[in-house]
């Protein structure tokens, strides 16, 4: 599950203690990725060390060569929090924009 978030966005980092619930008690299966599309990297990271969320982060915005590729792969607009649920093979299987309930992250990370 790779979820694109910014340090500056509300609903992003409201939705932050949800999925550090969900992380702690999930399938194992189930990976989690963060990718912050902050422009500010220290931003980013004093959200980190706020948030301290246990699973990898990375960070890309639009001066970044991939973020194009990034981009088109992951079907990005920009709308944040943006969750995507990929394969094993990085296939998009479900994609869900803005703030999710525990109910709706539950069952979006159901096969």
């Amino acid at each position: 599950m790779v979820v694109f978030w910014a340090s500056w966005c509300g609903p992003c980092r409201e939705e932050i203690p949800l999925l550090k619930e969900i992380y702690n008690t999930k399938n194992e299966s189930l990976e989690f990725v963060s990718v912050s599309i902050d422009e500010d990297k220290n931003a980013w990271k004093k959200a980190l060390n706020q948030e301290k969320m246990g699973w990898n982060q990375f960070i890309v915005n639009d001066k970044d060569p991939n973020y194009e590729k990034i981009q088109m792969h992951f079907r990005l607009n920009g709308a944040i929090p943006y969750t995507v649920l990929v394969d094993n093979d990085m296939k998009i299987l479900k994609s869900s924009v803005g703030l999710s309930t525990k109910e709706n992250l539950q069952n979006f990370i159901k096969k």
